[in-house]
């Protein structure tokens, strides 16, 4: 079956039970693998029929450890696992340190042979590192989205909570990955027993695939002004190509004096401190998941050269690009959280020029 033409629905008419292989790579998040594991046994209690089986995979079969510390014993090594009609692969923030070309050949042979592949946030990258997503669809977690697109600029990856092309499913995690498993289940056994499960969980509405995956900024930073959360939207959908202030505010019908004064108002800031703010975030995120050039980071974050770039990211995180490159992605540290943008101290804030 062609992946183009491939639908989900085409489940329904294959073999029961359908059999899901987990993948799991070390460091994936417990609360994923147990939201998809625990829907398919919801399944099976309420279809009173064992309409779904698992295994659990690992590259070389061996136990496997969570973020959280607790592990599983895997049913098999992926070389010697049994025929699966879909496998969904997990992983965390330390993904990159578990890259190895055999899983990658392994994910391309048991697409060939006609198997649905899932990845759940940062299990993504397996996929698109094996070759398998140029041109598709996929999504992501949001704090990876960017490293994400930057690396594979072939893929079509989407801020999406999940996305179906073919035969591909990408969640990009959290609570979002019961909502991919629910709507695989509705595809393969029927909305109804879907919904069945959802009720189950307590979770009253199954999510659509473009329903967003972040707060929106009034609820991210507490703030209950229309017009600021529009300018911070516009901002973080353009920090590769920034725009200036005096544009935003216009967007929004304010002069400039207005929207600086409603900045300081709900932020503390003003609108270029926050904005250099969010720019040097998603450096930072750049330089510590992906292994571009400093001057490529620093045109992703809308800087004109390295040297300009470089001199906003010391005054801003008191070391250099270089730096934070050889203490962190160096050492394959990644498990460092990207610092709260509403965090930044006000000394370093006055230290920062409004011209970005």
């Amino acid at each position: 079956m062609s992946g183009q033409s491939f639908s989900l629905q085409q489940l329904a008419q294959g073999r029961r039970p359908i059999r899901i292989g987990f993948f799991l790579i070390p460091d994936f998040p417990l609360m994923t693998f147990s939201a998809a594991l625990d829907s398919l046994r919801q399944g099976n209690r309420l279809a009173k029929n064992k309409v779904f089986e698992w295994v659990l995979i690992s590259a070389d079969g061996a136990h496997v450890r969570s973020s959280s510390g607790l592990g599983f014993d895997m049913d098999t090594a992926m070389a010697k696992g049994p025929r699966c009609d879909v496998v969904i692969l997990f992983a965390g923030i330390n993904y990159a340190e578990s890259y190895d070309a055999n899983v990658f050949a392994w994910l391309r042979r048991i697409y060939s042979e006609g198997c649905v592949l899932g990845a759940v946030s940062t299990a993504v990258f397996f996929l698109a590192k094996a070759g398998l997503l140029e041109g598709r669809r996929c999504a992501i977690h949001w704090e990876a989205l960017a490293s994400f697109r930057s690396e594979f600029p072939n893929c079509l990856a989407t801020d999406d909570i999940f996305a179906i092309d073919g035969r591909f499913l990408t969640s990009s995690g959290g609570t979002v990955t019961l909502d991919m498993m629910l709507y695989l289940i509705a595809a393969a056994e029927g909305r109804e027993l879907a919904s069945q499960i959802s009720d189950q969980f307590n979770h009253p509405r199954i999510r659509r695939q473009d329903d967003v995956q972040r707060l929106e900024p009034e609820d991210r930073f507490g703030i209950r002004h229309a017009k600021v959360g529009f300018v911070i939207r516009r901002m973080e959908a353009s920090l590769n190509d920034p725009v200036e202030i005096a544009v935003l505010a216009e967007n929004v019908d304010l002069s400039t004096r207005q929207l600086e004064r409603l900045f300081h108002a709900h932020l503390g800031k003003s609108p270029s401190k926050f904005y250099i703010e969010l720019r040097m975030a998603r450096a930072r995120e750049l330089l510590t998941h992906t292994e571009l050039a400093v001057a490529e980071v620093a045109d992703a974050c809308g800087y004109e050269s390295a040297s300009h770039f470089g001199r906003f990211y010391r005054q801003h995180f008191r070391e250099s690009p270089t730096t934070t490159r050889k203490a962190l992605f160096g050492r394959g540290v990644t498990a460092r959280r990207l610092p709260e943008i509403s965090a930044v101290g006000a000394a370093d804030a006055e230290r920062i020029s409004d011209v970005g």
